[in-house]
């Protein structure tokens, strides 16, 4: 019996002493991961100290085109050296990649992270034409950028909505741009012309939202009509655009190479260092013209 005991004291002992050194095991086991883990962990990602605001593509938004971006950006200790499209709709992944290579760090050792651009859309069933091509854009650099827009989904808007339509006959400039950057409509100069006629229109400012120039009662008939637009940046001539558009809301540009995204021009010639273009804000898609400035 005092045998039996004694062995089962023993048992028990030898049971405890299993079982704490598996504990001790699975501890060190723990620390060991762990340590694995913390030595493996990514560096630190760097700061980004400027670059450009990124833009909702506008042949994306056309396109209803939305979805999430992740590029593998390598650095060189300052600025971009590559940037990989890992995965995402092209229209979009181009835009991103593109914004991505203006970006500029704090000084740091050179690294490789990823960076995930999304792209979100809301359907809008309103009739505006002023809506920005971005309405939020949120930027937790380097790792995340949100870019959310807005996309009319009435098959057809009348662009003349909301503006006074009585005599005289106007056009309002919902915006004058310089390479992506708004400017004051009275820095560009205008004159429109058809065959023998050419003039330059009456302007009038009445606020920001509504300003642009009367249309002559000369052109109130023409089936085509030519439109010069000059600034200091540089000038242009558009010929046989469509008489319909000498009236509604316009968006008038100049921009040079490099394009910017928020101009809405896409596959230009390598070639081309200035274009000018008119945006007709009809419907959807709103139609566009563009020629070589000077």
């Amino acid at each position: 019996m005092v045998n039996g005991i004694v062995y089962a004291a023993l048992l028990t002992l030898r049971t405890e002493h299993m079982r704490m050194r598996t504990l001790v095991i699975g501890w060190l086991v723990l620390l060991m991961l762990n340590i694995i883990s913390s030595a493996q962990a990514k560096p630190d990602l760097p700061v980004v100290k400027s670059g450009d605001i990124p833009f909702y593509p506008s042949l994306a938004r056309l396109a209803v085109v939305s979805g999430d971006v992740i590029l593998a950006v390598t650095t060189d200790g300052e600025g971009v050296a590559s940037v990989r499209i890992e995965n995402g709709p092209p229209l979009l992944a181009k835009a991103a990649a593109e914004n991505v290579r203006t970006w500029k760090f704090l000084k740091h050792p050179p690294t490789v992270f990823l960076t995930k651009f999304s792209y979100l859309m809301d359907r809008d069933s309103s009739c505006r034409s002023d809506q920005k091509e971005n309405d939020e854009v949120v930027l937790k650099l380097p790792a995340d950028v949100q870019i959310s827009t807005r996309r009319r989904t009435r098959e057809y808007c009348d662009p003349n909505a909301g503006l006074d339509m009585s005599e005289p006959l106007k056009v309002f400039l919902t915006r004058c741009e310089i390479d992506g950057s708004a400017v004051s409509c009275q820095q560009m100069a205008l004159r429109i012309h058809s065959k023998s006629l050419n003039l330059n229109p009456v302007r009038f400012t009445e606020s920001e939202e509504r300003q642009g120039f009367v249309v002559p009662k000369e052109f109130r008939n023409l089936k085509s009509f030519g439109l010069t637009v000059e600034s200091e940046k540089g000038a242009f001539t558009i010929e046989d655009i469509d008489g319909s558009f000498l009236k509604g809301k316009w968006r008038l540009g100049i921009d040079h190479h490099p394009f910017k995204e928020s101009s809405g021009l896409y596959g230009l010639s390598e070639n081309l260092r200035c274009v000018g273009y008119v945006h007709f804000q009809w419907s959807e898609p709103e139609p566009m013209v563009w020629t070589a400035c000077r």
